[in-house]
Parts: structure tokens; C-alpha cells; sequence
């Protein structure tokens, strides 16, 4: 059984009938995309989902979907995107059916959000900037990290590319606004 980066084990099927080397080039064709894409997959979902659980289950979700259409798929020009694209779908679904299960009230997560002195810090800045926005900017946020373009970010998540600005420049007011709120000295 091949194993993709994140160390996850997928078995590779075909429907029955195709002959071994269709199945073979197939395997190996997918294998060498979770090779090359499973790390940065895995961390754009996680980016936008607080759970690492979560983002695991909606990215097992979106490969087994991937797998199962992977000869149509494979010949995409971007097949990283259609993957993401299914990835973010299913991480939304599974979202929306944990959404009432056992959830801590945004706004009592970290009250105590000051200017970061440390990477960690700024991590949990980040973090929890991210969990005031929609899961649209999120998504938008995510992929802007992974430095993408207004132009793929739209492509990957059916969105126009004014509406991608948007979201970016969103995103960027609320955390000057973050900063400047949990800054001692005030704004800067």
C-alpha cells in the first residue's frame, strides 16, 4: 500500500476490469502526487480548522474523492487545485456537522491576545485572528500564505479576483487591528 508524505496509507482501486498497467500507472501517477502535494495540503486545511482531527478527516475525505476520479483528475492543468478546491468543500461540511458538538465560545478563547514578542506568539495572534473570520477569508487567508495569486486563489475557490482583494485587504485590517488593540502603547 503507497503512503502519501503525511505518512497516511491509501488503497489504490480501480474498478474491476482495468488491466494491471492502467492500474499500475494510475497508482504510481497518484502516489507521486501525494509525494510532492500531501505536506501543503494538509497545511492549507489546517490553517483554516482548529482541529488537526478535522483537517485530517476532510483531507482523507478529499483524497479518497480524488483517487476515485484520479484518471480525470490527474489530467487537470492544476490537479493541486481541484484537490484543495474538494479538500475545502469537505472540510466545510464536516465543520458545519461539528459545528453544535461540544465548542468552546469564540470569543473565550484567548481574551488575552497582547503584542507578540515570540514566533509563538505571533502564531496564536494569528490563530486567533483567523477564527474571527469567515470561512471564506479564511480559506483566502490560507492560500495567501501559501503565496498564491489573487488570480489562483480565485481559480481554486470559485471566487472573483476583486472578491480575493477584498478578502485580503480584509484580513490584513483585522490583524492591524488585533495588533493595535492588544498593543500596551496603543496603536502603532
Amino acid at each position: 500500500m503507497p503512503t502519501g508524505g503525511g505518512g497516511m496509507s491509501v488503497a489504490l482501486a480501480l474498478p474491476p476490469g482495468d488491466d494491471g498497467a492502467r492500474r499500475r500507472t494510475t497508482d504510481r501517477s497518484f502516489e507521486q502526487f501525494l509525494s510532492e502535494n500531501y505536506t501543503a495540503l494538509e497545511r492549507f486545511l489546517q490553517r483554516q480548522c482548529f482541529d488537526p482531527h478535522l483537517a485530517e478527516d476532510a483531507l482523507h475525505e478529499a483524497l479518497i474523492v480524488a483517487l476515485d476520479k484520479w484518471e480525470t483528475v490527474s489530467r487537470h492543468e492544476k490537479p493541486l487545485y481541484w484537490v484543495r478546491k474538494v479538500a475545502w468543500y469537505k472540510l466545510q461540511t464536516l465543520h458545519d456537522r461539528q459545528k453544535w458538538k461540544d465548542t468552546v465560545p469564540l470569543e473565550n478563547v484567548a481574551d488575552d491576545v497582547v503584542e507578540p514578542r515570540t514566533a509563538h506568539e505571533v502564531e496564536r495572534l494569528v490563530l486567533h485572528t483567523a477564527r474571527l473570520l469567515p470561512a471564506q477569508h479564511r480559506a483566502v487567508f490560507a492560500l495567501m500564505l501559501e503565496g498564491d495569486t489573487d488570480q489562483q486563489i480565485a481559480l481554486q475557490l470559485g471566487l472573483g479576483e476583486k472578491t480575493v482583494a477584498t478578502y485580503k485587504a480584509t484580513v490584513r485590517r483585522m490583524f492591524r487591528e488585533q495588533l493595535s488593540e492588544g498593543a500596551p502603547d496603543g496603536p502603532r
